[in-house]
């Protein structure tokens, strides 16, 4: 899997197709949306995901499905969010439980709405419903952020800037 990144203002749609293009041979690729608004390209066994945060824009491409959340760690958790996380998450880094839980809900395709509450974060192991996912969770520090991203088998992320 890779990560293209960027600290550049960028259009996200016109950008990913730029990735796109110049680093898959996509020309004009067709985005199409599923009922909760993902990303995906039919007939394709590519799989994206979108993420920014600050100045960071980045964008996780695999073979496989993928959820891909990255945070600014400038960025103050809010009172609000804090008071929706459990103790012991709230014991965590802020920063890896709430990426944890937007990478899975992203790659799965899920709205927060449904899922922030049936997850739990607990020492870099995220639960639904009290039960450990056996999707893998990799973590990563970018640009001044904290990067999540969430596949089905265990990879290693290898990270462009462009």
């Amino acid at each position: 899997m890779t990560v293209y990144y960027t600290t550049a203002p960028v259009q996200s749609e016109l950008w990913t197709k730029k990735i796109l293009y110049e680093f898959y041979n996509l020309r004009a690729p067709d985005f199409f949306k599923n009922e909760n608004g993902k990303p995906y390209l039919a007939g394709n066994p590519l799989s994206f995901n979108l993420s920014h945060s600050g100045n960071l824009t980045a964008l996780a491409i695999a073979q496989e499905e993928i959820g891909l959340d990255v945070q600014l760690r400038d960025d103050r958790p809010r009172a609000a969010i804090l008071r929706r996380l459990t103790p012991a998450e709230r014991q965590e880094d802020f920063f890896k439980v709430w990426t944890a839980k937007e990478s899975y809900i992203k790659y799965r395709g899920q709205t927060l709405a449904a899922l922030f509450n049936k997850l739990t974060f607990k020492r870099d192991t995220l639960f639904l419903n009290g039960n450990p996912l056996s999707e893998t969770l990799c973590f990563s520090e970018l640009e001044g952020c904290t990067v999540c991203i969430c596949t089905r088998t265990p990879h290693s992320a290898r990270f462009v800037k462009v």
